[in-house]
C-alpha cells in the first residue's frame, strides 16, 4: 500500500481555518499538533503542541489522544488512549475537523458523502410540471417612446 498513495487512508480538514487540506494516514506514527516538530501541524490555537497520532497498522487506522487539554474527539465522543478509526469517522480536534477516509474500505468520500444505496424511506425530489405557452396569436404591442426624445431610425423589412 505504501507504494500506491492513492489507497492510504486519508484524514481530510473538513471544519476550521484550514479546511480542504489532506493528510495520508501512513505505517508509521504521525503526531498531529501545533507545534512546528510535529508531523502534522494544524494551525488552532485550541491545540496541544502534541495533541493526538495517528498511525495505520495491519488491522486498520488507530487515533491516540497524548493528554491534550481540551481533548480528542471521535463522533462527538471524547476519546482516552488508542481507538481503532473506520471510514467516515469525524476527529474533532480543538476548533478542528478531520475526517478519516479509508478507500480500501470506503463507504464515504473524503468530504462524508455516502456511497451506499438511496434509503427506500426517501422518495426523491421531481420537478413540478411547467404549463405549455399558448402557441399561436402573438399580441402587438405598443410602440414605446424612448428616453430622452430621440427617436430610432425605421427598419426597411424588405432588405
Amino acid at each position: 500500500m505504501e507504494e500506491l498513495p492513492g489507497l492510504m487512508p486519508l484524514l481530510t480538514v473538513s471544519g476550521g481555518a484550514m479546511r480542504g487540506l489532506g493528510f495520508r494516514v501512513g505505517r508509521d506514527r504521525q503526531v498531529i499538533g501545533r507545534a512546528s516538530t510535529v508531523d502534522i501541524v494544524l494551525a488552532d490555537p485550541h491545540l496541544s503542541r502534541r495533541h493526538a497520532t495517528v498511525q495505520l497498522a495491519a488491522d486498520g487506522g488507530w487515533l491516540t489522544d497524548l493528554g491534550s487539554t481540551n481533548g480528542t474527539w471521535l463522533n462527538d465522543l471524547r476519546i482516552t488512549g488508542r481507538v481503532q478509526l473506520t471510514d467516515g469517522d469525524v476527529i474533532r480536534l480543538g476548533r478542528t475537523d478531520l475526517r478519516y477516509f479509508d478507500p480500501g474500505v470506503a463507504r464515504t468520500d473524503p468530504v462524508g458523502m455516502s456511497f451506499s444505496l438511496p434509503r427506500r424511506d426517501h422518495r426523491p425530489t421531481l420537478p413540478l410540471p411547467v404549463p405549455p405557452t399558448p402557441r399561436g396569436t402573438v399580441e402587438p404591442r405598443e410602440p414605446v417612446e424612448p428616453r430622452g426624445g430621440v427617436r430610432p431610425l425605421p427598419v426597411d423589412a424588405h432588405h
